[in-house]
C-alpha cells in the first residue's frame, strides 16, 4: 500500500476522544522521569487502575511500586525469538472506534494510548515495537492473564486433582451454605456460574455493587487501611441466573479458580504458575502477580511480564510451542475439550458474546476456558481491560499480543488482530 493509497483508507473519528489533559503515552517510550516515578508512587489510588489515566500508566509498567506483589520465578534456559521483520504488517487497515486506518496510524493516534505490540509467525518475532513502555517493564496484561487460571485448572485435571463436575464447596467446603453450592467448577471455568457479579463499567462504577467494592479493596496503595476481603466478598454474591445458562463474564470467577488452585495444590498460586508454565515455557524474566492488602492474590488478571514473554505464552497454544518451550504444556487435550466445551447456544445471552461479535463481526461462536471468543478457524481471542490483547490461530501458528492503557477501558483494537492472520498468514 502506497502512502497515498493509506491516507484515503484512513478516516478517523473524530467523536472518540480522551481528556486533553492525559499525557500521550509516547512520552514514556524511554520510561518515567524521577520526579514523575515520585509523585506517581505518592499519589496512586485504586481509581488510577479503572480510569487508565496519566497514574494508571504507571500502574500498568510498574505495579509492585504501588501494591503488593509476589513474584513469579522462571528458570532454566531462555528460549531464543529470532527476528524476521515483516515492516507490511503495520499496514493492515481495519476499523474501530477510532475510525479505519492502518495499524500504524492506530497505534500513532494518542487517543489509543498504545504502549507495544509484538507478532509472532511460525516462531518468528515479525513485528516487535515499543510505542510507550520500556521493553523490560513487566506490563500488567489485565483480563488476557485469565487464561492462565483456565489453563492451570486443566493441567490439575489432567493430574487428576479437580473434577469439574463437582460443585465448587467441594473444593472450598466453607462456601456450604452459601449459592455456591448450586455451581460446578465447569460453569465457573467457562464463566457461566450465574452469580451476580458480572464486570462491566455500570458495577464498577457503583460503590455499593461487590465488583466496585472488589476493585476499590484489592488495588488500594500500601499506605491506605486495609479494605474487604476479596474471599469474603465472594461469599457474598447471589445467583442471579441458572449456572451453566448464560456467558457473563468476571474476574470474580477466575478469582474463585485461584482458590481451587490453591485448595487442591496446597501451593501458594504464585508457586504453582511459577512451576507448571513459567518456569518451563523459556521466559526471560520473572512476572508478577499483584496481592490484595491482605495478601490475596488477583490471579483474575493483575498479573505482569515484559511483552516477549507475553508472546512466548502464547505460542505455547501455537504448533511452534517448542520454539518457547522444551515441555509441552498445552496439550492435545485441552484443545478437544476447549472445543467440546464451547456452547453456542448460549454465547450471546449475556453481556461479552455480544460485544465480542460486535468487535469482529460474525467470526466468534462460543467462549470456554477462560477465552472470551472462539472462531469457527479455531483462532482465540482474550481481551485485557485497558485494550490489552492476546489473539493465537493455531491454525497459522500466529501470535499477536500487545499493550495499551486506553481511558476508561472504553477502546478496543481487536479487529487488528484478527486482520493480521487473515490478511498475512491465512489460506498463504
Amino acid at each position: 500500500m502506497t502512502d497515498d493509497e493509506s491516507s484515503e483508507s484512513a478516516k478517523e473519528n473524530p467523536e472518540y476522544s480522551v481528556p486533553a489533559e492525559l499525557t500521550p503515552v509516547s512520552k514514556w517510550a524511554k520510561g518515567f522521569t524521577a520526579d514523575q516515578v515520585h509523585s506517581f508512587r505518592n499519589d496512586y489510588e485504586a481509581r488510577n487502575f479503572v480510569l487508565g489515566d496519566d497514574i494508571g500508566v504507571f500502574f500498568n509498567a510498574r505495579a509492585s511500586e504501588v501494591v503488593p506483589a509476589s513474584i513469579i520465578y522462571r528458570s532454566g534456559r531462555v528460549s531464543s525469538l529470532e527476528s524476521e521483520p515483516m515492516s507490511e504488517i503495520t499496514e493492515v487497515v481495519a476499523t474501530s472506534a477510532l475510525g479505519t486506518m492502518p495499524l500504524r496510524e492506530a497505534m500513532d493516534d494518542p487517543r489509543a494510548r498504545f504502549q507495544s505490540i509484538a507478532v509472532v509467525h511460525e516462531g518468528k518475532l515479525v513485528l516487535e515495537e515499543y510505542r510507550g513502555m520500556r521493553e523490560n517493564e513487566n506490563h500488567i496484561w489485565n483480563s488476557t492473564a485469565k487464561t492462565l487460571s483456565g489453563l492451570l485448572i486443566h493441567i490439575l485435571e489432567e493430574d487428576g486433582l479437580i473434577d469439574l463436575n463437582k460443585p465448587v464447596t467441594a473444593y472450598v467446603p466453607e462456601w456450604e451454605g452459601t449459592d455456591w453450592e448450586k455451581v460446578r467448577v465447569s460453569q465457573v471455568l467457562h464463566q457461566r456460574s450465574g452469580m451476580d457479579f458480572v464486570e462491566n463499567n455500570e458495577n464498577v462504577r457503583n460503590p455499593k455493587h461487590p465488583v466496585s467494592r472488589a476493585f476499590s479493596s484489592a488495588l488500594a496503595a500500601r499506605d491506605e487501611p486495609q479494605g474487604e476481603s476479596i474471599n469474603d466478598l465472594l461469599t457474598e454474591v447471589v445467583l442471579k441466573d441458572e449456572p451453566g445458562t448464560v456467558f457473563d463474564y468476571s474476574t470474580f470467577n477466575t478469582q474463585v479458580l485461584g482458590i481451587i488452585i490453591e485448595k487442591v495444590t496446597k501451593k501458594p498460586f504464585d508457586v504453582v504458575l511459577s512451576e507448571r508454565i513459567w518456569s518451563p515455557a523459556g521466559m526471560e524474566g520473572d512476572a508478577l502477580l499483584v496481592l490484595t492488602p491482605s495478601g490475596e492474590p488477583l490471579n483474575g488478571g493483575i498479573f505482569g511480564s515484559r511483552l516477549r514473554d507475553f508472546a512466548r505464552y502464547g505460542m505455547l497454544f501455537t504448533p511452534s510451542w517448542r520454539e518457547a518451550s522444551d515441555t509441552r504444556i498445552v496439550s492435545d487435550s485441552y484443545f478437544e475439550k476447549l472445543h467440546e466445551s464451547a456452547d453456542k447456544s448460549i454465547y450471546l445471552n449475556g453481556g461479552q458474546g455480544p460485544r465480542m461479535v460486535e468487535e469482529f463481526g460474525s467470526g466468534p461462536t462460543a467462549a470456554a476456558y477462560q477465552w472470551d471468543a472462539i472462531f469457527e478457524d479455531g483462532d482465540l481471542y482474550k481481551a485485557g481491560r485497558n485494550g490489552n490483547c492476546l489473539y493465537v490461530s493455531p491454525e497459522t501458528d500466529t501470535v499477536v499480543v500487545w499493550f495499551s492503557t486506553t481511558y476508561e477501558n472504553s477502546l478496543w483494537l481487536s479487529t487488528y488482530a484478527r486482520s493480521i492472520v487473515n490478511q498475512h498468514f491465512r489460506d498463504r
